[in-house]
């Protein structure tokens, strides 16, 4: 089948898709390129979240996604910078992708950069599936967080830094054609304008970049096709290695969002379904730096913010649907969540 003959498909993820919650220390270079454009004390700053700067050079760690979140978060307020995110991805390099920039940017062509996209992300960061989806004379890069709740700061260091990246290793001013965050309206839309030079969506299900379905034939400046073959091998064994991991609190959300709706959503349910006591659930989370409190709080915000953007779904409904007693209880949370009422912020949408 030819790319834009009016038919639709789409790229076939080939992972598993659990959602975790943890970034490679080498993604840090980032921020740390980040901060040192602003002239700011690169070690007191990773000191500050008990890390040595020499992590980002140890493929091998793993840093959870709050403690990332957390440093773009420190690193827009001592820069005064709400537009972080959007700066940090414009400082990407290959070595920040570790093995996936590496092999992307030896692949023959975008296509190809594609599939590896998808199959070797999780080494990078386990907080979303992407998939390429080819709709007629476009393609639809979909960043699917099932549900877990990601900042601002986040997908606008994820959005640009593909954007920046994908310019760099085709040597071509890419236009994309749309972006979508789920995330509310900034005031001040010139920064997204001069990075993407498109029409950008707030606050829709899902983060996603459209573009022309051309660009995936477009080769890669630096291909080598004996490099390709290297990174690949190491890729794949190291893709291997991490599936080996511990996925428990993976495995602890996707069965939140399976039991929310019909009322097994608690610690008892969820202890259950893992078959080992409720005890045993609340040491292994604490073992993980988390509660089952925060992670059942963390996933009913995510849902909510993608159920709420969808027009076939009403406030009463939306608070039934994440396993609130009352639509007061739901209220409350809601308003913690974001700071205003559920009824204001989906007008907001509109």
């Amino acid at each position: 089948m030819g790319i834009g003959d009016g038919r639709q498909k789409s790229l076939q993820n080939t992972t598993a898709s659990h959602i975790g919650g943890s970034v490679s220390a080498n993604y840090l270079r980032g921020i740390r390129d980040y901060l040192i454009q602003h002239h700011e004390d690169v070690d007191a700053f990773f000191g500050v979240f008990d890390l040595d700067i020499d992590v980002l050079e140890d493929a091998s760690q793993r840093i959870p996604r709050k403690t990332h979140q957390l440093m773009l978060l420190r690193a827009g307020e001592l820069t005064q910078n709400p537009d972080v995110g959007l700066h940090t991805g414009e400082c990407i390099k290959p070595g920040q992708y570790g093995v996936l920039g590496l092999s992307v940017m030896s692949c023959k062509n975008a296509q190809e950069c594609f599939e590896r996209h998808m199959r070797y992300e999780k080494l990078v960061a386990d907080r979303a599936v992407s998939t390429y989806h080819y709709e007629g004379d476009q393609i639809r890069l979909s960043w699917d967080t099932h549900g877990l709740a990601l900042g601002r700061e986040t997908a606008d260091e994820n959005i640009a830094s593909w954007v920046t990246f994908m310019r760099w290793i085709t040597g071509q001013r890419l236009n994309v054609t749309a972006v979508h965050f789920t995330h509310a309206q900034p005031d001040d839309l010139s920064q997204y304008q001069r990075i993407f030079e498109c029409p950008v969506l707030f606050g829709q299900s899902m983060v996603e970049l459209i573009f022309p379905a051309s660009y995936s034939r477009l080769p890669i400046v630096q291909h080598d096709p004996v490099m390709r073959k290297m990174m690949d091998a190491h890729a794949e064994k190291l893709l291997a290695e991490f599936d080996h991991r511990d996925e428990f609190t993976s495995r602890v959300r996707t069965i939140i969002v399976k039991g929310l709706a019909i009322g097994e959503a608690t610690l008892d349910e969820v202890a259950r379904h893992l078959a080992i006591t409720p005890r045993t659930l609340q040491r292994r989370m604490n073992e993980r730096d988390e509660t089952f409190k925060s992670v059942l709080d963390e996933v009913r915000r995510g849902l909510a913010l993608t159920y709420i953007a969808q027009p076939s779904i009403d406030l009463a409904e939306l608070a039934y649907l994440l396993g609130f007693s009352d639509q007061t209880a739901f209220q409350r949370a809601f308003k913690k969540w974001t700071g205003t009422s559920p009824g204001k912020y989906k007008k907001s949408l509109t």
